[in-house]
């Protein structure tokens, strides 16, 4: 099927396979992330239907790589699913990193639910940013 692209506040391109981790998105995603067609580049999802209401999902996000979640790609996910009639809402979206659930009818707003899990700490030295 071709991809469906989705914008949610930033710009997703859904790629609907028979097993998303068999794709090799390191190879894939920066390559379609940084395409002539994309010029601001985009974000690129891989996923699998795994049941009426449940997703899996791999992101590449662009200008980070491979992620271990993607709120915004899982609800835009999660809605072109919705819309071609792969998945019914709510939708569970499983990451590498845990799974969201993601509400969305046509003309609402999607609502996201899921944990939250602190990954990093770090300083940085703002002058060095100009």
């Amino acid at each position: 099927d071709a991809p469906a692209a989705v914008n949610v506040g930033n710009p997703h391109v859904i790629f609907f396979v028979a097993d998303a981790q068999t794709i090799a998105l390191e190879r894939l995603g920066p390559l379609i992330e940084t395409d002539p067609l994309f010029p601001a580049r985009i974000n690129v999802n891989v996923a699998s239907v795994a049941g009426p209401n449940h997703l899996t999902l791999r992101v590449w996000e662009r200008g980070a790589g491979l992620t271990q979640a993607c709120g915004t790609g899982a609800c835009a996910t999660a809605v072109a699913a919705i819309r071609r009639g792969l998945a019914t809402s709510p939708v569970t979206v499983s990451l590498p990193g845990g799974d969201l659930q993601i509400a969305w009818a046509p003309g609402e707003t999607i609502r996201m639910t899921g944990p939250a899990t602190h990954v990093f700490s770090g300083e940085a030295d703002w002058s060095q940013f100009g």
